[in-house]
């Protein structure tokens, strides 16, 4: 198939954010393709428009009046702005930037031809959601999803400039940060806007504070995004919209006040971030959003700042260990016990002490990143998605003969409580949901089922709706 006309509907404009830095890159490889490329941004085209869509209704016109294109490229919110279909596109392509988007538009339609993702994790949480099972029926949502999802390889803008991306634009770095770290202070960052766990990170910042006053240390702050800095500060004077009891009594004990351990910066320009990050001792990405990717942990371990994670969405396989990505989780941690971080800020104080170490493993990271992130991965991995969506699909495998793995959601289990860390909920199972777990895994489904009671069954079920259990064909590389 000739591709010679493409719509692109995204949300993000070109170089305006880090999702907007994958949708530039694909709209100007598709032109150096030669083709003739139509973008649509924004699923709402101005704050009137969200009130009353009088602009929404007449781009629906407009595209009504348009013939279908040879292809159409989505970004996963873009699905909102016109809903994929044959009077769209002869072919549809959806990239996800993450799975808060349009899910009633991409799940289960035969519209959406190849689905398409830049991180290995979010192309195995597709794959799980498109192969959900129904059990009792047999079957999957889509018993052909396990091959319609293709990878591609990001290009960074901190290996492709020094500056990075000009075009996406932000605030100077504050003059308060540099005279924190002339003053002594260590400083920390944990600068993803609404993604961190604030009970996790606030937790570990206070015992950094303890560990370091007992030992006569210096004080340790965390840089955060402004708008989170202003709901930390409310929560801790109203109690909501987050539970701050736990580290408010830990913060008391300190004598101290938020003001005094978090510095909050507006959204940096890309120039000012890296000369940010070269400041920074430590970064925390305790988060309840599993990352699809991770801009902000590459970036920073890039230019020698070495990340602390629990581990959640792509954070855990990103970047191989011993490459400054520190993942260290417990199932206490992700359960709520605050004297589980001690952990974290035990490790980050050795490391800040002793910079040997984290210093290498950052310079082994950004060797990594110069090495899988450039432009020209991005175009090979591109084109080859792109020549992807002509090829058939390899048949449906029978649904007996699919394996039983755990979910690539799952970070822990507990295999004497049944307590589960996952990216999607945090569960404890039932003796009997653990044992079925024990016995599904590595399995064809058709043994597991004939090996079950009939009561079983439903618990089965409920293993994979909850994101415990995933399946796959024999000799699938999950290549996690």
């Amino acid at each position: 198939m000739t591709l010679q006309r493409v719509n692109m509907f995204v949300e993000s404009e070109p170089g305006r954010t880090a999702s907007g830095v994958i949708n530039g890159l694909i709209q100007e490889e598709l032109k150096s393709l030669g083709m003739d490329v139509t973008s649509y941004y924004k699923h709402h085209l101005g704050r009137s428009d969200m009130l009353m869509p009088v602009a929404t209704t007449a781009r629906t016109v407009q595209l009504k009046g348009t013939p279908p294109a040879d292809l159409a490229v989505y970004c996963d919110q873009g699905l909102w702005i016109r809903s994929p279909g044959p009077a769209i596109a002869k072919k549809t392509m959806v990239v996800f930037h993450g799975l808060i988007g349009g899910q009633s538009l991409w799940l289960d339609n035969p519209a959406v031809n190849q689905y398409c993702t830049y991180s290995r994790y979010m192309r195995e949480v597709l794959v799980s959601l498109l192969t959900m099972p129904d059990v009792r029926r047999r079957d999957c949502l889509d018993p052909q999803g396990f091959y319609k999802v293709s990878n591609f390889a990001a290009g960074l803008p901190c290996v492709a400039n020094s500056n990075g991306d000009a075009r996406m634009l932000g605030s100077e770095l504050p003059e308060q940060i540099v005279r924190s770290v002339e003053a002594g202070d260590v400083l920390g960052h944990a600068l993803q806007p609404r993604k961190p766990d604030w009970y996790a990170v606030l937790n570990i910042l206070v015992h950094l504070n303890l560990m370091s006053r007992e030992e006569g240390g210096p004080r340790y702050r965390l840089v955060v995004d402004a708008e989170d800095f202003a709901l930390i500060d409310y929560s801790f004077s109203h109690g909501f919209p987050f539970d701050m009891a736990g580290p408010r009594s830990l913060l008391d004990a300190l004598g101290m006040t938020v003001g005094e351990l978090l510095i909050p910066v507006r959204f940096l320009n890309q120039a000012a971030l890296f000369q940010f990050f070269k400041l920074m001792k430590f970064g925390l990405s305790y988060n309840i959003y599993p990352e699809p990717f991770g801009f902000y942990p590459l970036e920073s371990i890039f230019y020698g700042c070495p990340v602390y994670t629990n581990g959640i969405g792509n954070n855990r396989f990103n970047l191989p260990p011993g490459h400054g990505m520190r993942v260290i989780e417990s199932v206490d941690m992700a359960f709520g016990d605050p004297a589980a971080f001690q952990e974290v800020a035990k490790t980050i104080i050795q490391d800040v002490r002793s910079r040997d170490t984290v210093t290498q493993e950052c310079a082994r990271g950004r060797e990594y990143v110069q090495g899988h992130f450039r432009r020209e991965d991005f175009s090979r991995t591109w084109q080859a998605c792109l020549a992807r969506i002509s090829q058939p699909l390899p048949e449906a495998e029978p649904f007996e003969s699919l394996h039983v793995q755990r979910s690539p959601m799952v970070r822990q289990i507990d295999e004497e409580t049944g307590r589960v860390v996952s990216d999607f909920e945090r569960l404890t199972l039932e003796p009997r949901e653990l044992g079925i777990v024990r016995e599904a895994v590595g399995r064809p489904m058709g043994e597991v089922l004939n090996g079950l009671r009939d009561a079983d069954v439903d618990l089965l079920q409920g293993l994979f709706s909850r994101a415990v259990l995933t399946l796959r064909p024999k000799d699938y590389d999950m290549g996690l």
